[in-house]
């Protein structure tokens, strides 16, 4: 499975929820997440990965996930959350790999500055299957809360290499 394929995959991890969920608890700001909802979390990584493919085809190749859409709609409902994975699934089959990159990241260090350094589309798609999995795990325990009915498999929002840890165990 190469990295795109990945990545999909990931993202349609959240196909495991969103069908299942009203607006009300999609919206749901538990205290334990301290004030965000599962949709909150669900808005951000899709559009960690939304930014990466808009901008790894720009001429300028350089990538700044600070600059990415913000889409109030996608964290309030679950269904056009669900219409941003497919869409984001079907661009990242057509992504060219390997493809080298620029990451800006002045807000890394809090200067007004420019600061940019080397990366590539597959380190880059890396970044954002490790980022998408950490707010599974959040939204997991999210889940927990708004929608304890919901079953939610084992592997969900958990790394790749703790279930390979966990069956050696």
């Amino acid at each position: 499975m190469d990295l795109r394929q990945a990545a999909a995959q990931v993202l349609r991890q959240a196909e495991h929820y969103l069908p299942h969920l009203s607006s009300r608890q999609y919206t749901e700001q538990p205290q334990l997440l301290q004030g965000s909802s599962v949709g909150q979390h669900t808005r951000h990584f899709i559009e960690f990965f939304e930014c990466l493919i808009e901008q790894s085809q720009q001429p300028a190749g350089e990538i700044d996930y600070s600059k990415r859409r913000r889409s109030p709609e996608v964290e309030t409902q679950p269904g056009k959350a669900l219409l941003k994975i497919e869409s984001a699934c079907t661009q990242l089959s057509q992504l060219q790999v390997p493809q080298p990159l620029r990451l800006q990241c002045s807000d890394l260090q809090k200067t007004a500055a420019s600061s940019t350094i080397a990366t590539n589309l597959e380190r880059e798609l890396v970044y954002n299957i490790e980022h998408t999995i950490h707010h599974l795990a959040i939204i997991k325990i999210g889940l927990a809360l708004v929608a304890p009915e919901l079953a939610i498999p084992e592997a969900f929002g958990t790394a790749p290499s703790t279930m390979a840890f966990r069956a050696m165990q």
